[in-house]
């Protein structure tokens, strides 16, 4: 057997010593590496999101349907379910109101109105569900927002 290189052979090694070989993987992972330092960069600067997912949503003792409902009318039976649970030691209510269909008014946007303002004593807690835009849940208790001293104890 000769140890003598074919024409072919030849060719291959001098293009192979023109043409190095290069750390393909080395450098895709550097890449990842930079855009990732970039990433986090850009993080910095951004203000975390609290994930919906991660609240702590209490469990619904009861369920409104205000499907079909006229504005007014939704929050009049949502007022009157509320008195209704607190007579009857609930406090947990899930409110169905829908994405908001324009023939029927706005059912959400005069629930949260109400809950902002009139029932704002009553409610301890109202969010829209993070999985289901279409209902909030809502808890009913005494909401002291006040500090009240009694009167022995004020300033004189």
């Amino acid at each position: 057997m000769s140890e003598e290189l074919t024409e072919i052979e030849k060719l291959q090694l001098e293009w192979m010593n023109h043409n190095p070989m290069q750390d393909k993987d080395g450098a895709i992972e550097a890449a990842k590496a930079e855009e990732e330092r970039q990433r986090a960069q850009v993080k910095k600067f951004k203000k975390p999101r609290k994930n919906p997912a991660a609240w702590n949503f209490p469990e619904p003792e009861e369920e409104i349907d205000l499907h079909g409902y006229v504005a007014e009318e939704a929050a009049a039976a949502v007022e009157n379910l509320m008195e209704g649970m607190k007579r009857a030691g609930l406090s947990v209510l899930r409110i169905i109101h829908g994405g908001g269909n324009p023939e029927y008014g706005n059912v959400k946007h005069i629930i949260d109105k109400k809950v902002a303002t009139v029932w704002r004593h009553k409610v301890v807690f109202y969010k829209t569900e993070p999985n289901n835009s279409g209902s909030s849940i809502m808890k009913i208790g005494q909401n002291n927002t006040f500090n009240v001293i009694p009167r022995d104890r004020r300033r004189k």
